[in-house]
């Protein structure tokens, strides 16, 4: 009982919690940037709130996981998107990675087509 109490009361000290973490689970950098119109950032995949890459939106840099676009006003909303990221990255239609996936290929620029627009809700890149 001793130890339990110690160890709860070291982790706190230390600023660690023995619970299950709030922030986002990832396994790459994170590195999120919101652009406005078609103004995507060199070296990134970039995904458009609006076709023809319009609109504004996110990018994200190689090694990015992104669990979920809700957290960065995208959830639902990708139109179109750019890879310039030097990777192939993939977009699922659900979050944690679930549901189809769809690549999006170093180099290449894509309208979404009516059944797969306003429906991506994760990216790994």
């Amino acid at each position: 009982m001793f130890r339990s109490a110690l160890l709860a009361a070291t982790l706190m000290t230390v600023g660690l919690s023995a619970g299950p973490a709030a922030a986002e689970p990832s396994s790459g950098p994170t590195t999120v940037r919101h652009f406005s119109g078609s103004n995507c950032p060199s070296n990134s995949l970039c995904i458009y709130k609006d076709g023809n890459f319009r609109g504004g939106g996110v990018a994200f840099e190689r090694g990015d996981d992104r669990w979920s676009l809700h957290n960065v006003r995208m959830n639902d909303q990708m139109s179109s998107w750019s890879n310039d990221s030097g990777v192939t990255c993939y977009w699922f239609e659900h979050e944690h990675f679930r549901g189809a996936s769809h690549d999006m290929r170093n180099g290449f620029r894509v309208n979404l087509p009516g059944n797969e627009n306003d429906t991506a809700s994760s990216i790994r890149c």
